[in-house]
Formats: structure tokens, sequence, C-alpha cells
């Protein structure tokens, strides 16, 4: 295991058990964790969704959904009761939404120890072929899913937190990059 998978055991538990809840509470689903790794890449190249929310606070970074077209139809499907075969201002909206009550929930747990956050608005990208880049400023952490009564259907959440202390701002880092660019 790597240096900031084992430092962050407790992140990836949170992670984890807010992914199983709002995957089997609103979806009746099963779903395991298939892997974690690290990346300090800020790219993220994918044909399908990407589903992110802003985290900010104490910590400041992000937590993304990425899983296939067909998956989050079905998933859509479940959600709303309803059936999609196409991707949809249904199916992006209920993208969202899960994204939302599973970062949520991991934004919930992680206040207990250091305290307020809040989180943006849900931003859902879909498409055959797209890049997302992210500042790269803090490697992401990516957990792998499947599901369980599904095999092939698998997904994953991207989490990248960045601790506002004082020797190091996110937001100073933030500013340095845009100052760059410029």
């Amino acid at each position: 295991m790597t240096d900031t998978v084992t430092k962050n055991q407790d992140l990836l538990r949170h992670v984890v058990m807010s992914t199983s809840e709002v995957f089997a509470t609103m979806l009746d689903m099963k779903v395991a964790l298939e892997g974690v790794s690290v990346t300090g890449d800020s790219t993220a190249m994918n044909a399908g969704l990407l589903a992110t929310i802003g985290i900010a606070g104490p910590v400041s970074g992000s937590g993304s959904i990425c899983l296939s077209k067909s998956f989050g139809c079905k998933i859509a499907s479940r959600f709303l009761m309803s059936e999609y075969a196409d991707v949809n201002d249904e199916v992006l909206d209920a993208i969202a939404e899960l994204t939302n009550m599973i970062i949520g929930g991991v934004k919930t747990a992680l206040e207990d120890k250091l305290g307020p956050m809040g989180l943006s608005i849900p931003t859902v990208i879909f498409g055959e072929s797209y890049l997302a880049r992210r500042p790269s400023v803090s490697e992401r952490m990516i957990l792998s899913f499947r599901c369980e009564d599904n095999p092939e259907e698998r997904f994953t959440v991207l989490i990248c937190l960045v601790s506002e202390r004082q020797d190091r701002s996110y937001l100073r880092e933030l500013a340095a990059f845009h100052a760059r660019l410029a």
C-alpha cells in the first residue's frame, strides 16, 4: 500500500461505507470494493458519465463518480423506478443526486473529526470521449467498485482532499496555478 492510502485509511473507510450504504438503500444493490489506487495525474479520460462535487472547509477538494453510460441508465432506472435506455436529463439528474448522497455521506462522517464543511452543486459530464482536468495540487485516490449481483458492472469513486494548514493552503496553491496560466 502506498503512503497516501495508508495515511488516509479513515477517509477510505468513509468512502466505502457511504458508497455501500447509498447503493444498498437507494438502489437495492450490493457493491464491493475491488481496489484502491493513487495517482498524481490530474487528468481523467473516460467514455461515459462523470459526476463531481467540490468540498470546502478544513479540507478542500472534490469527490467524483465515474461510470459507463449503460450502468448510469441502469442506476437511474432503479433510482427513479422508470426505464431509461439512453442518457437524458433524468439520468444525469439521478447520477448527480447519487453522487451528492455518496460524497455528502463522506463529508458528514469527516465533519465529526474535522469540523463543518460545504459541498458544491454536482456537475455531471457525459460524452463518448472527454478529458476532465483538475489543478494538480494533490494526489487523487481512486476506489474501484463492482456490483456483487452484476459483476460486469463497475464504477469508480475518485477523492482528492487537501488539508488547509498554515504551512500549506490549497487556495494559495490554486491561485499560484492560475497565475502560471496567465
